[in-house]
């Protein structure tokens, strides 16, 4: 596992080479292009052109590869959804004179339901219906099964922990690494010790079913109107033939608790006697990955998720 080169240029930057692929793809001008928001891997821009009426979403994938493989995973999501995904229109692999990769795909109503944080303000009963839509759109995603487990482009493996053991593994190691040159707190590290020691009886239970998860279901990247009625979920990451519960950690991270979307989904849908102490392991293990690849830390989603993986350890009795 290598850290992926992540183009560095600046937003503004990179709105121009935005304009500039949209150009070169359409052969039409481009008006006007706004950054819309984004994360470790990617920008979003709104432009603004006659070749697509009412213009598209130009999202800046920074390492490459990702604006291909998003794009599968967003065709894949969208061919059976409760809540619709965006439509790819074509993907942009980058030149020497635009050094970035894109997605230009359908612009989505709404905003999401993380910076927006005047969404924290509905009733209960608003939150209550936002739960319930998006953990049934999730649900009806989990339904779709496969015969294999892996990246939706590669299932090649009969059982859920030949691949993911190997993987968390090797996150370890990496996260050793970044302890040792003093880029990751060592809090991090002796809780992924602490429940690596424990990994068989973490994942006691067998994962009978490889199902479709989307990959990076917080709530930034569900949109909504201004009342949270849903009205898209964005941004799939690394979407893969899985165990269903490597989906729900991302319901808690930023403000999900506050939707009450991790409580919601267990009430309403059968999960494993241990989905707490999984969800646990697989979030951290999951946000020390993302910052090999990025290289970007984002400490206020850590540090949750080292004290919840501590919480369910100390509950289960494990030392």
């Amino acid at each position: 596992m290598e850290p992926r080169e992540v183009r560095t240029a600046t937003k503004a930057q990179t709105a121009d080479l935005a304009a500039a692929a949209l150009e070169k793809t359409l052969g039409r001008a481009v008006r006007r292009v706004k950054y819309l928001g984004g994360g470790s891997f990617g920008w979003a821009y709104f432009a603004e052109t006659d070749g697509i009426p009412g213009g598209a979403v130009m999202k800046a994938c920074r390492t490459a590869g990702a604006a291909q493989r998003e794009a599968r995973e967003l065709r894949l999501l969208g061919e059976d959804t409760l809540i619709p995904v965006p439509e790819v229109y074509f993907t942009f692999s980058a030149t020497p004179e635009i050094p970035m990769d894109f997605i230009c795909m359908q612009k989505m109503a709404g905003t999401d339901c993380f910076t927006h944080a005047g969404k924290l303000l509905c009733s209960k009963a608003k939150k209550a219906a936002f739960a319930d839509r998006v953990t049934d759109a999730v649900r009806h995603w989990h339904r779709r099964e496969n015969d294999r487990f892996g990246l939706i482009e590669n299932p090649a493996f009969a059982d859920w922990f030949d691949y993911y053991r190997p993987f968390a593994a090797e996150v370890l190691g990496q996260a050793r690494d970044l302890t040792a040159e003093k880029n990751l707190p060592v809090s991090a590290l002796e809780a992924m010790e602490r429940a690596w020691a424990a990994f068989d009886g973490i994942f006691s239970e067998p994962v009978k079913t490889a199902a479709l998860i989307h990959g990076d279901m917080n709530v930034m990247n569900v949109l909504s109107d201004r009342h949270l009625n849903p009205t898209a979920i964005i941004d799939p990451l690394e979407s893969k033939w899985a165990d269903p519960e490597y989906e729900l950690f991302q319901f808690r991270n930023l403000t999900g608790d506050r939707f009450g979307l991790y409580e919601t989904y267990k009430k309403k849908y059968p999960v494993s006697e241990k989905c707490d102490l999984k969800t646990a392991f697989y979030g951290l293990y999951h946000e020390v990955y993302a910052y090999v690849l990025s290289g970007v830390r984002v400490d206020f989603i850590l540090r949750p998720l080292i004290r919840r993986m501590n919480e369910e350890l100390t509950k289960a009795g494990i030392p």
